[in-house]
């Protein structure tokens, strides 16, 4: 019995192998991708089979990309270029590539990519409710595409927190909403929604500890990291947690400090991936990073199931005061250990800044193409951004 491939080059009878073909245009761009599908109806099923889609994606992964996301009140503009590699060389100046906007209502929140994906928080009107709705939208900067996910059905006018995660095992987006109570602000009702179902539908989930949940998080090896506190009163801000949520199984557990002064009671906590584990980066005599450091902490989650942290201090070179500007940003650390920062409120010119755990020193690559939006919007920067070609069919 011939397989779906199999019959796919019957059809089109094709005089070039498949596996070049897939190779060939895999070297591609995704905007070169998106003209080749119209080219014709041969070229766009080849170019939207899964084999293709997935032979891509995991030759993106091998050249991560810096995902740029500059917001306005209701519109947001995604730019990207090329990762350094390599911190031994002096990085010339890059430029980065435009790939999509979106019209929104008012952002509320841009997550970190996943796998190509972006899920962005956007308020919406909505008749009938006193206050606006939070609405989740999914985007491919990759491809242009986006669509908007369902409303989570309650009767609640309450606040709402979302979080976006990956499924390794099972291969599957989620997105975890929760509603927050009035007054303290606690986590009331628990929901999960599942991408690539064919259907989307927001499941009720349990949580054994109602929390004040925060917006900064991370997702390893998928496992959601926040931080949380049980209320958000002044009293409950010396009781921070951070809260895991499993993805694949969806279930919730807490680490909680055990002596004042650990990493959990910090106020304003860096959430990083380092080496495969959580880290979290607290700047000498702050609690954000700004040219006035002179060294930093990072704690290590060496062991998860047993609550064990390493801690690391770092002393910064003399040139950072020199290279740094005063309103700085922690994006995550590289594979070669850098620590990545980036404006919050960009300059121009704009720059990347790269800190070497291994070797205490620091540089800056300028990113060019984005002169426009500099200086009148806010802007987002990601890390190991990876191109994806699937199109949204192919996700909902």
């Amino acid at each position: 019995m011939k397989t779906r491939r199999q019959k796919l080059l019957a059809d089109n009878s094709l005089p070039i192998p498949t596996d070049l073909i897939y190779e060939i245009f895999s070297r591609l761009s995704p905007k070169y991708i998106a003209r080749c599908r119209c080219v014709s109806k041969v070229w766009s099923s080849i170019l939207d089979h899964q084999d293709f889609t997935d032979q891509f994606l995991k030759k993106s992964s091998t050249r991560p990309r810096l995902l740029f996301a500059y917001e306005t009140e209701s519109k947001v503009f995604f730019f990207s270029s090329p990762q350094p590699q390599n911190p031994d060389e002096d990085t010339p100046p890059t430029t980065a590539s435009y790939h999509m906007s979106l019209d929104l209502n008012h952002v509320y929140r841009i997550h970190k990519p996943i796998s190509g994906l972006v899920c962005i928080g956007d308020f919406s009107s909505l008749n009938g409710r006193e206050r606006p709705a939070m609405i989740c939208v999914i985007c491919n900067p990759s491809t242009g595409q986006s669509f908007t996910l369902p409303r989570i059905k309650t009767r609640k006018e309450h606040e709402m927190r979302s979080f976006f995660g990956y499924d390794p095992v099972e291969k599957q987006f989620k997105v975890l909403s929760m509603t927050l109570s009035d007054g303290n602000a606690i986590s009331e009702e628990h929901h999960v929604l599942t991408l690539e179902t064919g259907k989307l539908s927001w499941r009720l989930i349990e949580c054994s500890e109602p929390h004040y949940p925060e917006y900064k998080s991370v997702c390893i090896d998928g496992v959601l990291y926040y931080r949380a506190a049980p209320n958000n009163t002044p009293s409950s801000m010396d009781e921070f947690m951070i809260t895991c949520f499993d993805f694949r199984s969806e279930k919730f557990s807490f680490i909680k400090a055990t002596a004042p002064g650990e990493v959990h009671r910090v106020p304003s906590l860096n959430l990083i991936s380092y080496n495969g584990k959580l880290g979290s980066l607290k700047p000498n005599g702050s609690y954000s990073f700004s040219r006035e450091n002179t060294s930093f902490e990072m704690w290590v989650l060496d062991d998860l199931e047993k609550k064990e942290w390493s801690k690391h201090s770092y002393k910064l070179p003399p040139q950072w005061q020199s290279v740094v500007p005063n309103n700085l940003k922690c994006v995550g650390v590289t594979g070669s250990n850098e620590i990545v920062f980036s404006e919050y409120i960009p300059s121009n010119p704009f720059y990347v800044f790269y800190y070497s755990l291994e070797k205490g020193t620091i540089r800056r690559v300028e990113i060019q193409g984005m002169e426009e939006f500099l200086t009148k919007h806010r802007v987002y920067t990601f890390l190991n951004h990876v191109e994806d070609v699937k199109l949204m069919k192919d996700v909902l």
